[in-house]
């Protein structure tokens, strides 16, 4: 049983803070300003950052950043891995019972809402192991009839999944293709929640005004260009190929389509910008379900308005719970 799944009556006096919300909203700028102020360490909560190497692209906090506060879960996996939200779950979960061992407070940071859930929420993952028969003949599958036809064949079994995933995502189509097989129900279904087990304090990041994401996603993305972006794909790429975790994260799949010649640089650029913005929606849509979340609009407030009242509003959890 992982770390998160213990049923200890101590944990219940030990809060989490989480700081969530979409791509570029500033989640860890705000992280790291409260490690100013509080004795906290940082739990990275996104899929691409715990590849080591994904470094730009990801806008992984730097190395001087790092420096000032300890971070977990950053560079835990290679990208010709598979670490899976099991993984991520049962390695964030006893970084947050070291941490609260040290005496500090541990703040989940990120924007991917199914690791959130699943170690914050009491979201139960099925453990299926896999099966590289069933995963060969589904990639045969998909490579004779198209990614469109897989997709179909999970709607048949897990409407709900099927809805939920995008038909080039191969991989995750597969994974929930495998646990429904294996299951004999719908991989939907198979998850199960149980009791949170952290008392936690959710801040969220949002925007009224959706343009307003939309720039940031354009700047920061031409500040990645600036800073290496393409010669970190490039290194990558002769060391691992084209790997999964490279094909599924933006702006790599676009980078390496530019690499490929089967776009321009400028198109490799606009598409990034269009899919950062389409998960920058899926992620405000994913977090909007958390009725527990407290949201700050980064677009109606400044920085410094919004670092004070989540100050102000830890403070008040964390002395309320004492």
């Amino acid at each position: 049983m992982s770390p998160s799944e213990n049923n200890s009556d101590a944990k219940s006096a030990k809060p989490v803070i989480a700081i969530v919300g979409p791509t570029a909203s500033g989640k860890t700028a705000l992280s790291l300003k409260l490690a100013e102020k509080l004795p906290v360490e940082i739990v990275a909560c996104d899929s691409r950052t715990i590849y080591r190497r994904m470094d730009i692209g990801t806008a992984k906090p730097s190395a001087e950043e790092q420096a000032a506060v300890r971070h977990h879960l950053l560079d835990v996996a290679d990208v010709d891995q598979t670490y899976t939200v099991a993984n991520y779950k049962e390695d964030a979960g006893q970084a947050i019972e070291d941490i609260h061992i040290r005496g500090k407070i541990p703040i989940v940071c990120g924007g991917t809402g199914f690791y959130a859930r699943a170690l914050l929420e009491g979201l139960s993952i099925p453990e299926v192991p896999p099966n590289q028969v069933l995963r060969d003949e589904l990639n045969e599958f998909a490579d004779q009839n198209g990614n469109e036809q897989l997709l179909a064949r999970l709607a048949q079994l897990d409407p709900v999944s099927a809805n939920r995933l995008n038909a080039n995502d191969r991989y995750r189509v597969i994974r929930a293709l495998e646990v429904s097989i294996a299951l004999g129900k719908p991989f939907s279904q198979a998850a199960t929640l149980r009791p949170a087990p952290y008392p936690t304090v959710w801040i969220g990041l949002g925007v009224q005004n959706r343009q307003y994401i939309k720039d940031l996603i354009e700047t920061r993305l031409d500040e990645q260009i600036a800073a290496g972006l393409l010669d970190e794909v490039k290194a990558l790429l002769d060391d691992y190929g084209p790997t999964r975790a490279l094909l599924n994260a933006v702006p790599y799949k676009e980078v390496i389509s530019y690499l490929d010649g089967k776009c321009s640089l400028e198109q490799a650029r606009l598409d990034a910008q269009k899919h950062n913005y389409q998960l920058a929606r899926r992620q405000i849509m994913w977090f909007r379900a958390n009725e527990n979340t407290k949201w700050f609009m980064v677009d109606e407030e400044n920085r410094e308005s919004i670092f004070s009242q989540v100050q102000e509003l830890i403070d008040r959890k964390i002395n309320d719970r004492d």
